[in-house]
């Protein structure tokens, strides 16, 4: 018999690019925190929050991300410093983590609502992953699951879109208000012989690094997602393999087959 098998997948910059969503999303959770001060989504305002993404941890700091880039704030002090901007930036508006995060929520509740066509189509799934997925579903050895910290509601409203009914019981979302270190503890069962986890943030594998009871764990980072080159450099001498898409799928598949 096969040994059994997790294989657990970040959702956005591994299975999905949301950026255009994203933006579009961050955008009118601004105009709602800051009504009086309207913001004009241009292309080069674009480019600059496609490229600054790597620095979201949580989707409530997009809309940070937009104020500062409208405040002219570098993007080298962005870099540098931005756990320390996100938090003044908190403390200067009288704002909290909640207040945002219920924002965005809301334009994207109002999206799928009256704009569903077009909010579903400002996600693109990177090439080889609807497969993937549903062949894995397909499969009595090994499972997969789905950890994200977007709304687990429009993770699966996403994945539905691409003919994927992938379970709810699989997929752990921001709601449930815990680190990803913390859910892949709860999957952990001495049934599990190989425990796969890809995902494209280096701090988040990192975390999980610094958990002696997920040490079994096979970690991968996602060169296709969002993050840097200094990043991978590092995640490669830290012993994380760095893998494209094509090397993540032809591995997965040679897995379950």
């Amino acid at each position: 018999m096969a040994a059994k098998t997790i294989i657990a997948f970040d959702f956005d910059g591994v299975i999905c690019d949301g950026r255009p969503e994203y933006f579009h999303s961050a955008s009118l959770g601004y105009q709602k925190i800051w009504p009086d001060e309207p913001i004009t989504p241009t292309a080069t305002l674009q480019g600059s929050f496609n490229d600054l993404r790597p620095l979201i941890e949580t989707g409530w700091e997009m809309i940070i991300l937009l104020r500062a880039l409208q405040q002219g704030i570098p993007m080298v002090q962005l870099w540098q410093a931005w756990s320390a901007i996100v938090q003044r930036t908190l403390q200067q508006e009288n704002l909290s983590a909640a207040q945002l995060m219920e924002a965005l929520d809301q334009v994207r509740d109002r999206q799928l609502q009256t704009q569903l066509d077009q909010w579903l189509g400002r996600h693109h799934f990177y090439p080889g992953m609807v497969a993937l997925l549903q062949n894995l579903l397909q499969q009595n050895d090994a499972t997969p699951y789905i950890i994200t910290t977007k709304e687990a509601r429009f993770t699966r409203q996403l994945l539905q879109h691409q003919n994927v009914d992938f379970p709810a019981a699989q997929i752990f979302g921001k709601e449930q208000k815990q680190p990803k270190t913390v859910t892949l503890k709860q999957l952990l069962s001495p049934e599990v012989e190989t425990f796969l986890f890809i995902e494209d943030r280096l701090k988040t594998l990192e975390k999980v690094q610094q958990q002696p009871e997920l040490s079994t764990l096979k970690l991968f980072l996602a060169d296709w997602g969002y993050n840097t080159a200094p990043e991978r450099s590092s995640a490669t001498q830290q012993g994380i393999p760095v893998v494209n898409l094509s090397q993540w799928v032809q591995a997965v598949t040679e897995k379950i087959s």
